[in-house]
């Protein structure tokens, strides 16, 4: 093999499909080749949203987004909400939102979304190169000589979409970076992100609890940050969508030990198991529950609000065990009910890339400009996706970027 092309994208995953796509509508077919590693396009998208592919977010912030300012700033502004729907509207894709903004594909199914955009791709004349692992990119004159080892395509513009280490399960790897840094572009430091919390404490007790609630991280007394939603906790720690929104500020304090910038000596996840209740009124609340359950072991002394075992975990940790719920005094009530509102987990750790959504660092607008993703040092070169120093909260906003990133990049090619 020994083709050329006008545009070359390297992977095939919701950015890299969307870069094809516009590079092939103004160059036309033939033109464009997408290159994949695995057997086909697209694997990783078919597991976003538990299946159901949530593909952005009615309620998108560049808020929501964290990572290198320029890049989110200049991507959103490009691909708004509003380019979001016309452009997936132009594949055939209605969607639908959720209580909480969401946006899924009318199907609910991410296979549909995969259809459409393949079905484009088809239709536009893009070549889909499958089990091509590239091992090397250079340039050569005008082109960009592109080997697997065994076979070389030739391009004039090269957009490298390759995704982050992030579930490695679905074939994800460093295999971009590498690429990247063998063209001597060096890279932010890389960390799981959306990802469950280890903590110090045991927590084992407590595994497959479910809790609403709120969430806090908090570094040396102050909150930095806070979501409300499902807390889950596991054998060893902390998770749920809420967590995982706060996990990217977590690993960031763990990796480098600041947070947005900032140094700091101490970081604690906080929960807040009743946002709804002032600690006043819950105080006034567990004196009744001391009437009421009176003859019960003080560890059921929450059961009427919590589960079992976290009602049993938080009145252990007060220090309230073998007693009789009418022996618990006015000043473990305070306690109970401080710790109601402010129950603390010490992160050790963030579990590790096989249970993340995303990878936070990478190449920021140091590497590439941010108006068009082409690399500073290397003209025709652009970089897109999850490559890229940015990373966002649970909730579509990651292949939002994703998308619009590869629209972005594509924008330069002619």
């Amino acid at each position: 093999m020994n083709k050329k092309y006008t545009a070359a994208v390297i992977g095939g995953g919701a950015a890299g499909m969307a870069a094809a796509i516009a590079c092939s509508e103004k160059l036309g077919k033939g033109s464009t080749v997408i290159i994949e590693k695995q057997a086909r396009i697209g694997r990783k998208l078919l597991a976003t949203g538990n299946g159901r592919c949530n593909i952005g977010n009615n309620r998108l912030s560049e808020a929501n987004y964290h990572g290198d300012k320029k890049i989110i700033s200049s991507v959103l502004s490009y691909y708004t909400l509003n380019k979001e729907k016309r452009f997936l509207a132009d594949l055939g894709l209605i969607l639908r939102a959720d209580n909480e903004g969401r946006l899924y594909p009318y199907s609910n199914r991410a296979s549909t979304v995969l259809d459409c955009f393949r079905y484009r791709l088809s239709q536009n004349g893009v070549i889909e190169l499958c089990d091509f692992n590239t091992v090397s990119i250079k340039k050569e004159n005008d082109f960009f000589r592109i080997s697997s080892g065994g076979d070389t395509v030739f391009a004039k513009y090269v957009i490298i979409s390759t995704g982050s280490p992030s579930s490695p399960s679905l074939g994800s790897d460093e295999s971009g970076y590498r690429l990247l840094e063998s063209l001597g572009l060096k890279k932010n430091t890389l960390f799981p992100s959306l990802s469950p919390v280890i903590c110090k404490e045991k927590t084992k007790s407590l595994k497959g609890v479910r809790a609403k609630g709120k969430a806090s991280v908090v570094a040396d007394e102050k909150i930095i940050s806070s979501r409300i939603g499902e807390i889950q906790f596991t054998e060893n720690g902390l998770s749920g969508i809420c967590i995982f929104d706060l996990s990217r500020q977590v690993n960031e304090y763990l990796k480098k030990g600041v947070i947005s910038g900032s140094i700091y000596s101490n970081v604690k996840i906080s929960i807040d198991l009743m946002p709804e209740y002032n600690e006043s009124d819950l105080i006034g609340y567990l004196r009744k529950c001391r009437s009421f359950f009176a003859q019960r072991d003080s560890v059921e002394f929450l059961s009427a609000i919590f589960d079992k075992k976290l009602s049993a975990y938080v009145c252990s940790y007060s220090g309230i065990d073998n007693k009789k719920c009418r022996s618990i005094t006015e000043n473990e009530i305070k306690i109970i009910a401080w710790l109601v509102k402010n129950l603390e987990f010490t992160p050790e750790k963030i579990s590790g890339y096989n249970n993340s959504q995303v990878c936070a660092g990478g190449y920021d607008s140091g590497i590439v400009f941010p108006e068009t993703l082409m690399c500073r040092k290397i003209r025709n070169l652009f970089i897109c996706g999850e490559l890229l120093d940015v990373d966002g909260d649970c909730g579509g906003y990651n292949l939002h970027f994703a998308i619009g990133s590869g629209l972005l990049a594509a924008k330069s090619v002619k």
